[in-house]
């Protein structure tokens, strides 16, 4: 039986995390919007918090979804170095968010243009990190 277009992308780690990126993407931008406007917080905790959040979420998605496998189930070594793909991850948001705000306060626009950037690049760490390292099997 032949594959359907839509099942034969989904078969591809790739894909998987790019639906599951922009639903964590989604998720991320609300919660950091909510505690900047909603708490007055600065944007860069504003994004640390969700982050962390998001991040928390998104480990049992890309453990039994996104990089699955036949033997996938929580494990502690994974979880560790997901944790620690988190904190890289987690840095170069963080750290992008911080430098803007530092060079220029944003206002809602222009910290929505921070947030993409600091999310671009913080995404693409975690991605190479969780493909290469986390959910490698061996």
């Amino acid at each position: 039986m032949m594959k359907s277009p839509l099942s034969a992308l989904l078969s591809r780690p790739a894909a998987r995390y790019g639906l599951a990126s922009i639903a964590a993407f989604g998720l991320d931008l609300v919660l950091t919007m909510a505690l900047r406007l909603g708490a007055h917080f600065s944007l860069t905790l504003s994004a640390a918090i969700a982050f962390v959040v998001t991040g928390l979420i998104f480990y049992f998605i890309h453990e039994f979804w996104t990089f699955r496998h036949d033997s996938s189930t929580v494990s502690s070594g994974r979880l560790v170095r997901n944790f620690t793909s988190l904190g890289a991850a987690f840095c170069v948001r963080v750290g992008i968010i911080g430098a803007l705000e530092l060079i220029r306060a944003p206002g809602p626009l222009l910290a929505l243009v921070y947030f993409g950037l600091a999310a671009a690049a913080s995404l693409t760490v975690n991605f190479l990190i969780n493909k290469y390292w986390v959910f490698t099997r061996t």
